[in-house]
């Protein structure tokens, strides 16, 4: 984390160890339910391995609107942001080990080191270029775009998430992801 906060922002070791010392480890198995909605989000996680996935449930189907990969931030920055209730459950799907922080500390801590307050821009813009990004996708390319987009930016992403999630989070089907796998390995 040190090195990929580091490479963000200039902080000092102190700053840093005052970051960290906010902070609480833990490690947690697969297919575990992190964040629930209906309930304010006041916590962000620095997700040191493992990968985790956010979802919405509509009328009893799951949607995958985003996937969280190891040396980043994960929350329902929504519901982090504004204090409303959560959307969106957030779920490990493979053994996993972050960093949780409070968001009482974290604004605290961006109060008293504008360094921190940078990073905690740095999150945000991130959070929102993602997002901006996957709808940009959604809206342009076809589905076999997609998919080789998103197995160019997450190879392993495949090897460790079951393929329902995938074709969630690509808006489609798992039988025409199947067929677009099947294309494209034949």
């Amino acid at each position: 984390m040190k090195e990929i906060i580091k490479s963000e922002v200039n902080l000092s070791d102190e700053i840093y160890e005052l970051f960290l010392n906010s902070s609480i480890r833990k490690k947690v198995k697969k297919n575990q339910i992190l964040f629930n909605p209906n309930r304010a989000t006041n916590k962000i996680l620095f997700v040191e391995t493992g990968i985790l996935r956010g979802y919405r449930i509509i009328d009893d189907k799951e949607f995958t609107h985003h996937f969280y990969f190891s040396d980043w931030f994960a929350t329902d920055f929504e519901s982090f942001l504004k204090g409303n209730p959560s959307q969106i459950y957030i779920e490990t799907l493979t053994n996993t080990i972050f960093y949780e922080f409070n968001k009482k500390d974290f604004i605290d801590l961006y109060k008293k080191h504008h360094q921190l307050e940078k990073l905690g821009r740095i999150i945000a813009e991130k959070a929102y270029l993602s997002t901006v990004e996957k709808l940009l996708d959604m809206q342009i390319f076809s589905l076999k775009q997609r998919y080789n987009s998103l197995i160019k930016k997450n190879p392993d992403l495949f090897q460790k998430v079951p393929q329902k999630h995938i074709a969630s989070y690509l808006g489609v089907s798992e039988q025409s992801l199947s067929r677009i796998k099947n294309n494209l390995i034949s």
